[in-house]
């Protein structure tokens, strides 16, 4: 019984020192992307169209992702998303829009160089959205002559990226990115991104 104890506390602490170097391990096997290093942040802003509302906006996000081998990489992005449509007509905003967004990606290097990546991605979406309405078919509060909406969707998100190296280990790129849920209204967004390899 004591043997199995020494054995087990052995075992956890080798599993401890491998866990503990997770860094090395990863440039020694993974090797991937433009700056060569495992894993990345980004910040990005992106203009947003939502289609059935006919509204645009803006969308700040974040991202991190770490490659798992030297084309393949796993990630998680939160983004904001505001966008508004104006009336000319009734001189009033028919359309506002507020979204908590995030998304679980997996993306593939088409293209892997020394100096510039670019990457095809999908993966499951979940948004919490905000909106007042004119003209909502039957949803959310009404207030007047607007409805406000407050709920949750799920669905889908696809993307093409791409990443330059600047600087040492820091990256800079584009990103267009189509978003489906199973309630509400799509979203395309074209932006651009900032952040750094570690």
């Amino acid at each position: 019984m004591k043997s199995r104890s020494s054995f087990l506390a052995l075992g956890a602490l080798l599993s401890l020192l491998v866990l503990c170097q997770p860094h090395a391990a990863a440039q020694t096997f993974v090797n991937g992307g433009a700056g060569k290093e495992p894993a990345s942040v980004k910040a990005g802003v992106s203009f947003v169209w939502l289609s059935e509302n006919d509204s645009q906006g803006l969308m700040f996000s974040n991202n991190f992702s770490h490659y798992l081998g030297k084309r393949l990489a796993l990630g998680l992005n939160l983004g904001l998303l505001s966008a508004k449509r104006y009336d000319d007509a009734k001189q009033i905003y028919t359309i506002q829009n507020t979204f908590y967004m995030g998304s679980l990606e997996a993306a593939f290097d088409v293209m892997n160089g020394e100096k510039v990546d670019v990457r095809f991605g999908a993966g499951p979406a979940f948004r919490h959205r905000a909106e007042i309405n004119s003209d909502p078919e039957g949803q959310g509060t009404q207030d007047g002559s607007v409805t406000h909406i407050k709920t949750s969707d799920v669905g889908f998100h696809g993307f093409l990226e791409n990443d330059f190296d600047i600087l040492r280990n820091g990256i800079a790129g584009g990103k267009i990115s189509y978003f489906h849920f199973n309630k509400g209204t799509p979203i395309l967004s074209i932006g651009l991104h900032l952040g750094f390899r570690f």
